[in-house]
């Protein structure tokens, strides 16, 4: 249509433009920094945030229709100056053809990662992987150490694939259907 979604990791929020004239349609804030473009799907648009959430809103005015949390608790941490989820979503969301919508939250390993397969439309769990963390194992610089799996950036799909990447470590790839490690 004629409407950008703009996510800021500096205002912590989401705004809709109006391509034609600029003007801003809404904007909505979440609990943290947005550091992924937002996707959009039948009339709704996706992002993760610092703060821990999978948010999903309706294009046309902003308004919350769910989110889900990535990690365990609410917890907070210092971040970058600012308090953020001690599990920050950081695995920006990808969707299947068939409605299911994947994110993951935590950067680091050695305090679980979360993975999720939700239903797109209604923020249902199909399924959570909260079992792969940090493992010893042989590092991109080909040292062996305690690391893992650190979900950061955008997430892809292929076939029943979903392609993790990773910040500073390795990236992953798992099963779609079942959220297990390949």
């Amino acid at each position: 249509g004629s409407t950008m979604y703009l996510g800021s990791s500096r205002t912590d929020s989401l705004t809709a433009i109006n391509t034609r004239t600029g003007e801003e349609k809404w904007r909505f804030h979440a609990e943290g920094p947005i550091r992924f473009a937002p996707l959009g799907w039948e009339n709704r648009i996706y992002f993760v945030s610092d703060d821990g959430y999978l948010y999903c809103l309706d294009a046309a005015n902003g308004n919350l229709l769910w989110k889900f949390r990535g990690g365990p608790s609410d917890r907070k941490i210092l971040g970058n100056e600012r308090l953020i989820s001690t599990w920050p979503a950081r695995g920006a969301p990808v969707l299947a053809p068939d409605g299911t919508i994947y994110f993951a939250a935590s950067i680091w390993p050695f305090m679980g990662i979360f993975i999720h397969a939700l239903d797109a439309r209604t923020g249902k769990v199909i399924w959570t992987n909260d079992g792969d963390g940090s493992t010893y194992m042989k590092q991109p610089h080909s040292s062996d150490s305690f690391a893992g799996v650190a979900p950061q950036g955008p997430m892809a799909l292929i076939g029943d694939k979903l392609l993790i990447t990773g910040g500073r470590s390795v990236p992953a790839c798992y099963d779609r259907k079942t959220g297990k490690l390949v």
